[in-house]
């Protein structure tokens, strides 16, 4: 039935002739009215469980669209253009076609049906509900009932519970997969890594993204429906398609002609890929989804958490694929905890960085007027109803709604007050914005390989020391730039110094 609230009543579902139709009084579905009050049960996991479900839909959708686009541009996947195999733009339509249809099944409009009966001494004991329904209360009530999208705020797990989660499931997991690395393909560690590696993927790969993710939602003083939260988060899961076809499909056909193979493992054609290809291509591709969701952005602060979200959208996608390849790499428990820690503390918030750069930019660019054109609510259906949720806990005890304030967390605001005089300006024109998410994310990509690159013949230990060293100045300077910019985008710009 949905939500409820109002007076008390019964609902009966079929009215089996125990009761007369003429004693029935029939109630026409009516528009919601202003600040309706809705009680819920709270789900904090639930986004995470429907979140889960939706990635794996598209990280097949994303490797399918590559077979597709490979089918038109590059049919033997040789980096050069053709020839055109209709095989596999054929057989990939086939396989992408029920994934679209589950896609858009899982993402369909969630509905809120409220019913309210109010006493009143010309009201009957008997209401007739559209659908079938019918509602009988102890006394004579008037009833009301309403059909209205789903505004419940969103709800995420608190950070430490999901960062919790991340170690010690990462490490029970290397330390399940260890005896296959170690005494090679017996019964015994081959059943044992067979029973952990579907835990130990999504623990690896989607962990910290929620952790990230509820780090932002709780504490940045951003207000949001679930609905539109986890438009978001699939938003930057989708734009990862047109980013894998530029990596994999267009930039090999682009700079082969140039004696440039993209394939080859520590050649330039492969730099061209990770440094210019992956940046211009993924940011683009992550701009674009922030764009749609425009009509989400209400200040730079709410660009930014669009943007950021978008980010670890394409980061949980993106993450998936890394630490799916570690499993399966030789050396599975150090590749498996390796893959897992750095990009949980590195790419991960780096894609969110970088994005938000993008989303702040576009924030301001909104502030400043510009509105693109979006799609409006029906008398019934209406996207915009102003409801008051009171969500309750399963003792029926209501929860807090400190989290779903327009003001940042007390925590945050003292973290970001100790670095406000050092903070650093913002973007705020989108190709600025766009040019320092492409910058960075170049040079965390390029610099890594580059220096793969000049340590490939080197197999001291020192040249293993070396990389490890500059991860460590990587993760560093990234973290430094997310305390400089964090005071700008939650606290507003830095106030004039007064002479």
């Amino acid at each position: 039935m949905g939500e409820l609230s109002g007076y008390y009543f019964h609902k009966v579902t079929a009215m089996q002739g125990v009761l007369q139709p003429s004693t029935v009084n029939q109630i026409p579905l009516t528009p919601p009215p202003e600040r309706l009050t809705v009680w819920r049960a709270s789900t904090p996991w639930q986004t995470v469980r429907s979140m889960l479900v939706l990635v794996m839909v598209c990280f097949f959708m994303a490797q399918i669209a590559v077979f597709i686009a490979a089918g038109f541009i590059d049919g033997d996947l040789n980096g050069t253009p053709g020839p055109f195999e209709p095989a596999y733009t054929f057989v990939g339509a086939l396989c992408l076609s029920p994934l679209l249809m589950l896609f858009f099944w899982l993402r369909r409009p969630s509905l809120t049906h409220t019913v309210h009966a109010y006493p009143h001494a010309n009201g009957v004991q008997l209401h007739a509900l559209s659908g079938g329904s019918v509602v009988r209360s102890p006394v004579p009530t008037v009833v009301q009932h309403h059909l209205f999208r789903s505004t419940a705020p969103l709800e995420m797990p608190r950070p430490k519970h999901l960062w919790w989660l991340f170690i010690l499931g990462v490490g029970l997991s290397t330390v399940c997969l260890a005896p296959l690395m170690l005494y090679g393909p017996t019964v015994g560690a081959v059943l044992l890594a067979v029973l952990v590696v579907l835990p130990a993927w999504l623990i690896g790969f989607a962990t910290p993204v929620f952790a990230w993710w509820s780090i932002t939602s709780r504490h940045m003083g951003i207000n949001i429906s679930r609905r539109d939260a986890e438009w978001i988060l699939a938003a930057g899961m989708l734009s990862t398609v047109p980013a894998i076809i530029i990596n994999s499909v267009i930039t090999p056909v682009l700079i082969t002609p140039l004696g440039l193979d993209a394939m080859a493992t520590g050649t330039l054609g492969e730099g061209v890929v990770l440094f210019l290809s992956a940046p211009i291509g993924e940011e683009l591709s992550k701009a674009l989804a922030v764009l749609a969701l425009s009509h989400l952005i209400l200040t730079p602060k709410h660009g930014f958490y669009v943007g950021s979200t978008v980010g670890l959208g394409f980061a949980l996608l993106e993450n998936a694929q890394y630490v799916f390849m570690a499993l399966l790499g030789e050396y599975s428990s150090i590749s498996y905890l390796f893959t897992a820690v750095l990009r949980g503390i590195s790419s991960i918030p780096g894609h969110a960085m970088w994005t938000g750069m993008t989303g702040y930019a576009i924030g301001c660019w909104m502030a400043r007027g510009q509105r693109l054109p979006t799609l409006s609510g029906t008398a019934y259906l209406s996207e915009d109803t102003q409801a008051n949720w009171v969500l309750y806990d399963k003792r029926g005890v209501p929860v807090s709604t400190s989290s779903w304030t327009t003001v940042p967390s007390d925590r945050m605001v003292r973290l970001l007050q100790r670095h406000r005089q050092r903070s650093w300006p913002m973007p705020t024109t989108l190709p600025v914005g766009l040019l320092l998410a492409m910058v960075g994310h170049g040079l965390w990509n390029g610099s890594s390989w580059g220096l793969g690159v000049l340590l490939a013949d080197n197999e001291s230990l020192l040249a293993v020391f070396i990389q490890l060293g500059w991860l460590v100045v990587m993760i560093a300077l990234l973290w430094l730039c997310i305390l400089r910019c964090l005071p700008t985008i939650v606290l507003g710009p830095k106030p004039p110094q007064t002479p």
